[in-house]
């Protein structure tokens, strides 16, 4: 049984990944705080707290482990909070990539790692150029794209100088049962849940932009690509991770209520805007469906699951 890393285990993307690919593997996560949620009812894991920014720790971990695959999902990973915290953003996810790198350059180079980047990246984009492929100009416009810059061109300078087996990968926005209500469907689908509880009396969804549209994936179709790009991913490539059309937030908001028992109004919150954003971002996934990967899951598929966890949640008190 080949053994596999995901850093960031306990995360969103982390436990889907990992829910996954057990039983087919031996599973091993790090972790950095003793929040599972996310992992329960999920038997045969090895957890391994690490601070990813202690090279040492993180060196021993991947001296003694060896995996045949490194999933590399750890990381500060939202672009809101990486405006008033540019300094926190930049060290954690670049400098926890930069130790990655060299331990497994140094400890095991047999190991395959997936760099997990960002369609952030891509920033600033025109009308022109949509939808974004893999050779567009990237132009980050917050703290938290800088770093997943950083981290995706470290993974081809490892490869290309190193012979680090790194694939890098640029997912567009996913969506999914356990994501937090830190992102916007989440907070939309938590919000719903509650007004249905009875726990908030005005049934209103307060929304930052609703025109601003971006490219949304079921998380369990990004971490079945992730799967994919370890095993048939070429090695300092990079693929997007999309499904090839942009939702409006508002939409969204209007799918999510559709779903719901309660009749909800959508609200404008200016306070909610990002000090920067792209009004309408979409991506070219061919790279991608040329591996074999398509979407399998319907946007309104994934939102249903979406509200279903939180009703769940909210009704547990959770």
């Amino acid at each position: 049984m080949r053994k596999v890393l995901i850093t960031g285990i306990a995360g969103f993307a982390g436990s889907h990944l990992a829910e996954r690919l057990l039983p087919a593997f031996e599973v091993w996560g790090l972790h950095i705080d003793a929040n599972l949620t996310n992992l329960a009812g999920m038997k045969g894991l090895g957890l391994i707290e690490c601070d990813m920014t202690d090279y040492g720790k993180l060196r021993e971990v991947i001296e003694r482990l060896k995996p045949h695959a490194v999933y590399h999902l750890a990381g500060q990973s939202l672009p809101a909070f990486s405006f008033g915290h540019p300094g926190e953003t930049l060290k954690t996810n670049i400098f926890s990539t930069l130790n990655l790198f060299e331990a497994i350059t140094c400890c095991s180079p047999e190991t395959v790692v997936l760099n997990i980047g960002s369609a952030d990246e891509y920033g600033d984009v025109d009308k022109g150029s949509l939808p974004v492929n893999e050779k567009t100009e990237l132009r980050p416009i917050n703290p938290y794209a800088v770093s997943k810059v950083t981290q995706d061109l470290l993974a081809f300078q490892y490869w290309k100088s190193k012979g680090l087996k790194a694939v890098r990968a640029r997912p567009f926005n996913h969506i999914g049962p356990r994501q937090s209500e830190s992102f916007v469907t989440a907070e939309f689908a938590k919000r719903i849940a509650e007004i249905e509880a009875g726990k908030i009396n005005e049934k209103t969804l307060l929304v930052g932009n609703p025109d601003a549209a971006k490219d949304f994936s079921d998380v369990r179709d990004v971490v079945a690509a992730y799967e994919l790009l370890v095993e048939k991913g070429e090695p300092g490539e990079v693929y997007n991770i999309c499904c090839g059309r942009a939702y409006s937030i508002g939409e969204l908001a209007e799918k999510l209520i559709s779903l719901s028992t309660e009749k909800i109004e959508i609200v404008p919150d200016p306070s909610k805007k990002r000090p920067t954003d792209t009004l309408a971002i979409y991506g070219d996934n061919s790279r991608m469906r040329a591996l074999g990967w398509a979407p399998r899951h319907t946007i309104e598929e994934t939102l249903a699951a979406l509200l279903g966890y939180w009703r769940a949640r909210v009704g547990s008190g959770s």
